[in-house]
């Protein structure tokens, strides 16, 4: 990855294939998303909370996988969900920092300009003719926006949650069809039964500062857990046979 600040002149050349974007996530099987994604996102995957490994601060992520480098919602060409998170989508484009002349730092568009996206056989321009966005760029501009703008309420989510003690560790020892077990750990969500001991006032907080239904949303969604164990017995139902076919 090389990320450059983006230049309307230098880059108005530059042509990308957005539906390359997915095949970044191909071996991702943790995908960070933001609090405005958790009600789509519930609908489709496990919603997790995770340490960065360097500062030790939570974030929540989509579960792809049940391993590291797994991500069975990869069907080899696309991700076959309806709902792709934002953060798979604004690719290759990020947000980076500039310093300013006054010292504070501004956001900055950026590009990953070794990106598999960029190719001369893309269908997406930066710009139009005229010099102006591209429909595109607006539409990454608009994407890298919510990214931006829900990282606070997302970041408050957390602090609230850990002031309530709601975040606890998870554990999933599973045993696959052909009697393989996974250990899966490192990972949290929200302790159901700490939830629901609190009292009306932390409760009403909660809702009133409109936290309640990103709750729901993450309770709601470790039922997904069961469908990423279906995939994963399907895929290795499907090693089994393509081995079989093999001898």
């Amino acid at each position: 990855m090389q990320l450059v600040e983006l230049s309307r002149e230098a880059h108005s050349e530059l042509k990308i294939n957005p539906d390359l974007a997915e095949a970044s996530a191909a071996r991702q099987h943790l995908i960070p998303i933001v609090a405005s994604e958790f009600r789509k996102a519930a609908t489709q995957y496990p919603i997790v909370f995770a340490k960065n490994p360097e500062t030790g601060r939570f974030a929540p992520y989509v579960l792809n996988g049940l391993e590291p480098e797994e991500n069975l919602f990869w069907s080899g060409t696309k991700m076959d969900v309806a709902y792709v998170p934002l953060n798979i989508r604004r690719r290759p484009f990020f947000v980076g920092m500039a310093d300013t002349s006054s010292g504070a730092s501004d956001n900055v568009l950026c590009i990953d300009i070794e990106s598999s996206c960029i190719t001369a056989s893309g269908q997406k321009s930066i710009v139009d003719a005229d010099g102006s966005d591209s429909p595109y760029l607006k539409e990454i501009l608009s994407i890298l926006g919510r990214l931006v703008d829900g990282q606070q309420r997302t970041s408050s989510f957390i602090n609230t949650a850990l002031s309530l003690d709601l975040l606890c560790p998870i554990v999933l020892d599973i045993v696959l069809e052909d009697g393989k077990p996974l250990h899966v750990e490192g990972l949290y969500s929200i302790d159901e039964d700490r939830f629901r001991s609190l009292d009306k006032n932390k409760v009403e907080m909660l809702w009133n500062e409109g936290l309640l239904e990103l709750i729901y949303s993450v309770i709601v969604s470790t039922g997904q857990l069961s469908n990423l164990i279906r995939l994963r017995n399907e895929r290795e139902s499907l090693k089994r046979a393509w081995r079989g076919n093999e001898n």
